[in-house]
């Protein structure tokens, strides 16, 4: 096709300039202006070099008509009407070849753009944007390659890079906000050129464009990517916009998905709680009804109803720990700290009192060891008491018969650590993450009875008191539940 179209403007200059010299030689001759056909056709098909090729070769024709005609006559109205059509055919070749040019640029600059909006349409990660506008910027731009930076919060996204190496063209245009030009690279034997422009959106720059090309990388070429990266800077930040929703999407579903699954397996668990503590409060208060009921009835010995008073003792004293458990929990609901009443406490009294609490039997399975010279803690006596009778309870419950229990107390800095050690089955790791949540009990528990509510409320009593607890724990190995209260300076 466009060598179709040279052929005919050629002929066509040709055929031109005989039927002139044919009709005189006039330089003023009407056949004159069809000079100018060829010669935008060639301009509009090759833009400005076309032009300019073929203007020359009309000119180089043309003046075999002009300049003899000026050599005969001089300057005469035909002769400055061929010096005039001179001017006009090289203005129209060249203004025509470089609007062309201009045109072309223009057109493939919007091309470039809609090619990487097409690039872009239904990514939703801003890596594989960034992969995908690289790989339709070489194609379009003939570079070598191609590099992109996006700034996304506090990280910075590259395509054909890992990371963005400090003191690179890349780092100097980021740190600075200005576009950098290398004229070589020194890569190879030709010039390796190497422009990078900032990608500037609303005023602030969100990353860097970088193109690299084998050979010529004029000025024009260079403004013509700075402008490309104005339009590039659009794209990519609506893309990163659109991966950071995504993200956020995809976080907010995981969180509520968390929270739904939460929420399903409290409801579950607190349908598990009403049912076992039910159970837990029936038990000690049938204990209660049916000793009384025996004490009332019959006339028994000293030693019998000492017995029984003490078993109903210590069932009311079980009752009174739930219902406090239960009133605890119904405050940490509603979003209040438990109520306390500090004074030093003697820590030595109060986890002897607590091994008296839970011996039974002849053999003695709680110890209770503390270190020399022990400060008192700033605590409410009650709320200890409760903490160390929790942990006990269950330390008990979980080990097997005639097992050791520990009960430790050190200094530990302007605190005093409570340990209580058993060696009972132990605790799974991913049980051990949730035993302080309400109403959850280990899996695999057997028979042993319990709501679910001790840990839960523990952890309230020493978070109020300001201090810490921790679990230690091994499957077959025991556990060792540490907490910590401020001691009395």
């Amino acid at each position: 096709m466009t060598r179709a179209l040279a052929a005919a403007a050629a002929l066509t200059l040709a055929v031109v300039t005989t039927l002139i010299v044919q009709a005189g030689g006039d330089p003023a001759s009407a056949l004159r202006h069809v000079y100018l056909l060829p010669v935008v056709a060639l301009a509009l098909a090759f833009g400005g070099l076309g032009g300019a090729l073929s203007a020359g070769a009309t000119l180089v024709l043309y003046a075999s008509v002009v300049l003899p005609a000026i050599e005969r006559s001089g300057l005469t109205p035909e002769t400055i009407e061929g010096l005039v059509t001179f001017a006009l055919v090289a203005g129209v070749g060249a203004l025509g070849g470089t609007l062309t040019t201009r045109a072309r640029r223009q057109r493939a600059r919007y091309e470039t753009i809609l090619a990487v909006q097409r690039a872009l349409a239904g990514v939703t990660l801003l890596e594989a944007a960034l992969r995908s506008v690289r790989a339709v910027l070489i194609d379009r731009l003939g570079a070598a390659d191609v590099g992109l930076v996006v700034r996304d919060g506090e990280r910075e996204v590259a395509a054909a890079a890992e990371r963005v190496v400090a003191g690179s063209v890349a780092d100097r245009v980021l740190t600075g906000g200005a576009a950098v030009f290398v004229p070589d690279t020194g890569d190879g034997s030709r010039p390796r050129r190497v422009f990078a422009t900032p990608l500037v959106v609303a005023g602030q720059p969100i990353g860097v464009l970088a193109v690299e090309r084998v050979g010529e990388l004029g000025g024009e070429e260079r403004a013509a990517v700075e402008a490309l990266g104005a339009h590039v800077a659009v794209a990519l930040e609506n893309a990163r916009l659109t991966s950071r929703a995504r993200r956020f999407a995809d976080e907010l579903e995981r969180q509520v998905a968390n929270a739904t699954r939460h929420l399903e397996e409290l409801d579950r668990a607190k349908s598990v709680f009403v049912a076992v503590a039910s159970h837990e409060l029936r038990t000690p208060l049938t204990a209660l009804q049916g000793f009384s009921e025996i004490l009332a009835a019959r006339s028994l010995a000293p030693e019998e109803v000492r017995r029984m008073a003490g078993i109903m003792g210590a069932e009311a004293a079980r009752l009174g720990r739930i219902v406090s458990d239960l009133l605890d929990l119904s405050r940490l609901e509603r979003g209040l700290a438990p109520t306390l009443h500090r004074t030093p406490v003697a820590v030595e009294a109060a986890l002897a009192a607590t091994a008296n609490l839970f011996r039974r039997g002849a053999v003695d399975t709680l110890v209770v060891d503390c270190a020399s010279a022990l400060p008192p803690v700033d605590a409410d006596p009650d709320a200890l008491e409760r903490i160390l009778a929790n942990l006990v309870s269950n330390a008990v419950k979980y080990s097997p018969p005639d097992s050791e229990v520990r009960l430790c107390a050190r200094r530990a800095g302007a605190m005093v650590e409570i340990e209580v050690l058993d060696r009972g089955a132990g605790i799974p790791d991913e049980a051990r993450e949730r035993i302080f949540e309400p109403y959850y009990r280990a899996p695999d528990v057997g028979t042993v009875r319990g709501t679910g509510l001790g840990l839960a409320v523990v952890k309230a009593l020493v978070d109020a008191h300001g201090g810490t607890i921790r679990v230690e724990s091994a499957v077959g190995a025991g556990t060792r539940v540490t907490f910590s209260l401020p001691a009395v300076s």
